[in-house]
């Protein structure tokens, strides 16, 4: 502190309380805040009312991490773009589900079992998803460009709905949800695998491609185990002060 050679100094002003958003973007969402890129996450061994309870706590930044969790009463446009982001990632599941690779990966009576019920389940999420339409926004990012192109432009309602009444989709997607045994779920749950599968597929693909592009020889990675077995060298960083007084008096 200066104060002892210039005087009292005014107290600093207390910083104003920030406010916290309800626009969420996607590092708010619970899949990216329970995301454990190198290893297994902890989604799976929480219950139903612990995943809520974080969801509608937010964080200094936000208000909560789901638009399910805005006020129903005051801001019910918010809740129902939560429904209809809900219904988004329920159908690219699905769309993957029904590729070739899944049906030749999966017993033939379990994957019928899981047709069974997405075919019921798919034009209900088709009615509910209006969509997104931060697909325009400006690219901020490296990765931005590659993920804008798999959205969907928000669009009007009837042009999602198909023949259903999102109205009466809704109910029924409600319906579905507090089911106690869904075999889509059972296998969701099991597919994600404690979203190891996801974090080892990108982690292996960002090594391939260190490999190949960077590039990154055999030796180049011998000599990098070796560096991590080691100390690093203290000249690197250091933790001392960014700056002190010896200027003033040791000149």
């Amino acid at each position: 502190m200066s104060g002892g050679l210039f005087g009292e100094a005014a107290a600093p002003a207390a910083p104003k309380e920030e406010e916290r958003r309800t626009k969420l973007y996607g590092y708010d969402s619970v899949a990216s805040q329970m995301l454990e890129p190198y290893g297994e996450g902890a989604l799976d061994t929480l219950s139903l009312e612990q995943i809520w309870q974080g969801t509608v706590k937010g964080n200094k930044r936000t208000a909560y991490h789901s638009h399910l969790a805005a006020d129903q009463s005051s801001d019910g446009w918010h809740v129902g773009a939560g429904i209809s982001m809900t219904s988004a990632a329920l159908l690219a599941a699905i769309k993957n589900f029904k590729g070739e690779d899944m049906k030749n990966l999966i017993r033939p009576d379990l994957y019928e079992k899981v047709l069974e019920e997405v075919t019921m389940l798919e034009p209900v999420l088709l009615a509910l998803n209006f969509g997104r339409g931060s697909a325009a926004t400006r690219d901020t990012g490296s990765f931005r460009e590659a993920k804008k192109a798999k959205l969907t432009v928000s669009g009007n309602v009837t042009e999602n709905s198909g023949n259903m009444d999102p109205l009466k989709a809704a109910g029924d997607f409600r319906t579905w949800l507090v089911k106690e045994r869904s075999p889509f779920r059972s296998l969701l749950f099991i597919l994600s695998g404690n979203n190891s599968y996801y974090s080892g597929h990108t982690a292996e693909l960002v090594a391939r491609a260190a490999v190949k592009v960077k590039p990154m020889t055999e030796q180049d990675f011998i000599e990098a185990v070796k560096a991590r077995m080691t100390k690093p060298d203290q000249t690197q960083g250091s933790k001392a002060a960014s700056s002190d007084g010896t200027g003033l008096f040791n000149a």
